[in-house]
């Protein structure tokens, strides 16, 4: 599972001074023509001939370090065998540094060459694939699980004995056949009491906030039912399915809840923005105050169309981000400036540094932030 303390982890890594990081992010759906035949290592190497290429014609020395690079990751690819749809690698040979992650979504294949772990793509992975608890029970058997974008992860499995319901019951035993109706019942909830406990523990291990029930309707009915309150507040959406339900048709179901249950949330976030930042409320909209507010280190959540680039400058000093590309020395420090053409990756990264989060938005929430200046940020103070 890839976190929020991932990607915290992987910003604050500090690589030498005269080192650099090669991000790569490889397309190896093995359900697509072009990578049969490991025809993705060969997308690989064209990116990373590319990169060669421009160190070359900057003439500044790196390119040996980076041709080292090329070589750990192509050796690595060379014996690799896809588990998934998609694969992140971040190699950092000069301080041992490496870091690689399976996905079960697709991604582009990409490649930087930069001081630092190029993590825009993945976080749009991790907001774009929800992480989320999921429970599929019935009355005797129950699965929790959890769902990010490496994919779904089983954590536990719970079979429990549960009497049979009394089917047919003579007049004279009237009494009997309820006794055994009522043992019928609560044996299923001592059964959802045992899922629950460990739906919990994981739950509060991960740090999740969402939740999908899936099983027959009478089991997941008693089950919703003596949920504690924080956890039914959790509940995006059911699914009708049985407990022993594919990992492939359950992801379908997954994502298609979580798309909208995002879609819905991202609007909600939005609209919030709006209304505060009209009002003056700890909120802030378009680039200049917005990136006024990162560099103070204010920034409780950036919210950003997820199309939207901007160019701009950094000071080499004291890394304050600056919306004006005419500009040629920091107004905070007088340091030399340098080109920020990635500005809004820079800005995220500032943010997540300073334990806020970055919220990225589309379709209809995109449109309404479009109309506002395409960014914005909650405010800590």
């Amino acid at each position: 599972m890839i976190t929020y303390e991932d990607i915290r982890e992987l910003q604050q890594y500090q690589p030498k001074s005269d080192s650099g990081v090669l991000s790569l992010y490889v397309d190896v759906d093995q359900s697509r023509a072009s990578n049969l035949n490991r025809g993705f290592e060969t997308a690989v190497e064209d990116q990373c001939r590319r990169i060669a290429e421009q160190e070359a014609m900057l003439e500044n020395g790196k390119v040996v370090k980076f041709e080292l690079e090329r070589g750990r990751v192509m050796r690595f690819l060379k014996d690799y065998t896809p588990k998934g749809r998609g694969l992140v690698i971040f190699s950092d040979s000069a301080r041992q540094f490496w870091w690689h992650r399976d996905l079960q979504v697709g991604v582009p294949t990409k490649a930087r060459w930069s001081p630092q772990p190029w993590l825009r793509p993945l976080l749009e992975l991790v907001e774009d694939t929800d992480r989320m608890a999921v429970v599929l029970i019935d009355k005797q058997c129950g699965r929790v699980l959890s769902l990010d974008a490496t994919g779904i992860t089983q954590y536990s499995e719970i079979v429990s004995e549960v009497p049979n319901r009394h089917v047919t019951t003579p007049r004279d035993h009237i009494w009997s056949g309820a006794q055994m109706e009522r043992d019928h019942i609560k044996h299923i909830k001592w059964h959802a009491k045992r899922v629950t406990d460990d739906l919990c523990a994981m739950i509060d291990r991960l740090r999740l906030t969402r939740l999908v029930i899936g099983g027959p309707v009478e089991a997941t009915s008693i089950f919703i039912d003596d949920l504690p309150k924080r956890l039914r507040q959790m509940i995006i959406g059911t699914v009708s399915a049985p407990v022993d339900i594919g990992v492939d048709r359950l992801t379908n179901d997954l994502q298609a809840i979580s798309l909208r249950a995002e879609l819905e949330d991202e609007l909600k976030i939005v609209e919030s923005l709006i209304t505060a930042a009209s009002k003056g409320d700890r909120a802030v909209l378009g680039l200049s105050e917005t990136l006024e507010a990162v560099n103070e280190g204010r920034v409780y959540r950036l919210v950003v169309n997820r199309n939207f680039r901007a160019e701009g400058k950094q000071c080499s000093l004291c890394g304050v981000l600056i919306p004006v590309e005419l500009a040629t020395r920091c107004s905070f420090c007088d340091g030399a400036l340098e080109a920020a053409p990635d500005l809004i990756n820079r800005a995220s990264h500032k943010v997540i540094e300073q334990a806020g989060k970055v919220q990225l938005v589309s379709v209809a929430a995109a449109e309404k932030l479009a109309a506002v200046g395409s960014v914005g940020a909650v405010l800590r103070f």
